[in-house]
């Protein structure tokens, strides 16, 4: 098992593996597959994050990308101090190994060091207990309960909103 940041040249695994993570689940996400389709892969590539405040962390088991997960520093002056999670999906085939803690950890890790960040937010999906244990396992909690977050096929889709302080590290 691998982890690291992905680059402009991994664009295109990172494209097909966010496509699946859309198409099998879009009650975790807040784009649908198909907006996520129409875009080109060369706008992908173009604008693939790979900055110090912007950057997915990638895992690759036998050299295929199987677990993905994004950070993006906030801009605004006033809220650099804070990031967020994004994107988070690690493949049914990797999944029970640990990986998705890894990969979480290794974000957050990166983001603390390399930003002047204190706080990491992330939404997800309020039914989804298992991937609310592995948030809450490296010290996310719960600050927000939003009904409705979501509508996808015409079921509404609640969201727990979590919040990690580098003072909880």
């Amino acid at each position: 098992m691998n982890i690291r940041l992905l680059v402009k040249e991994d664009a295109d695994m990172y494209f097909e593996l966010r496509l699946r993570a859309l198409k099998d689940h879009p009650e975790s996400f807040i784009l649908s597959y198909e907006e996520e389709y129409e875009k080109e892969i060369a706008d992908i590539r173009n604008y693939f994050p790979s900055s110090q405040s912007e950057f997915v962390v990638g895992a690759f088991m036998e050299k295929q990308l199987v677990g993905i997960v994004g950070f993006q520093q906030q801009k605004p002056l006033k809220v650099q101090h804070k990031g967020d999670i994004w994107g988070m999906y690690v493949a049914p085939e990797a999944r029970g190994k640990g990986l998705g803690k890894k990969l979480l950890k290794t974000a957050v890790e990166q983001a603390f060091s390399k930003t002047n960040v204190l706080q990491i937010y992330l939404a997800v999906a309020a039914k989804n207990e298992g991937v609310k244990a592995l948030y809450k396992s490296l010290g996310f909690t719960s600050y927000a309960y939003e009904k409705r977050a979501l509508q996808v096929d015409g079921e509404f889709i609640a969201e727990e909103h979590m919040v990690l302080s580098i003072k909880s590290l």
